[in-house]
């Protein structure tokens, strides 16, 4: 497991040549499929094209580094319309608030737990803010069936809180994040 927050940032090696060929800016998550599609290298503008390599060509995912196979699976974003689609709308995960079905706010997303073999979203570290973070530490929500993401904040039912609110302290250790 790691967060996206220890992805970014980091080299990418290629395990042919030992080279190092980029360094990861951003990551590509599809709200749909609740997964990393791609890895941002290069971030788009107005005179430059976003440059991805897709997860899929990840060997692994270090501490340190990331591995592919080859220096050249660095693709343009605009040749693969999925990818390039989810980077031009921009749409962000980590920031948008975590509200219940009856409109109680349990938090914001501050970062998000991947399986790094999948890319899969196992997870949402969330922050009931500065003062809640520091004397209780930072929540996990684990993905569960029946999370939907909206275009401004993350709907969880009722009986998910519920849940949430008695097993806060197993989810921590559950996915290796207890403060």
């Amino acid at each position: 497991m790691k967060k996206a927050s220890e992805i970014v940032g980091l080299p990418v090696m290629s395990k042919t040549s030992g080279k190092k060929i980029a360094v990861i800016k951003d990551l590509v998550f599809s709200r749909k499929k609740f997964r990393i599609l791609a890895l941002m290298t290069h971030e788009g503008s107005v005179f430059k094209e976003a440059k991805i390599i897709k997860y899929k060509n990840v060997i692994s995912v270090g501490k340190d580094a990331i591995i592919v196979d080859k220096e050249n699976v660095i693709e343009s974003a605009a040749n693969i319309p999925d990818i390039f689609q989810l980077i031009k709308e921009r749409e962000k995960i980590i920031g948008e608030d975590v509200i219940t079905e009856s409109g109680e706010n349990i938090g914001i997303i501050k970062d998000i737990i991947i399986d790094e073999d999948s890319g899969k979203v196992l997870g949402f570290i969330l922050s009931d803010g500065l003062i809640q973070d520091i004397m209780d530490g930072r929540n996990v929500l684990p993905y569960i069936y029946g999370i939907t993401f909206g275009k401004d904040a993350m709907i969880i039912s009722d009986e998910i809180k519920t849940e949430f609110d008695k097993n806060k302290e197993y989810f921590k250790k559950l996915l290796e994040l207890e403060q």
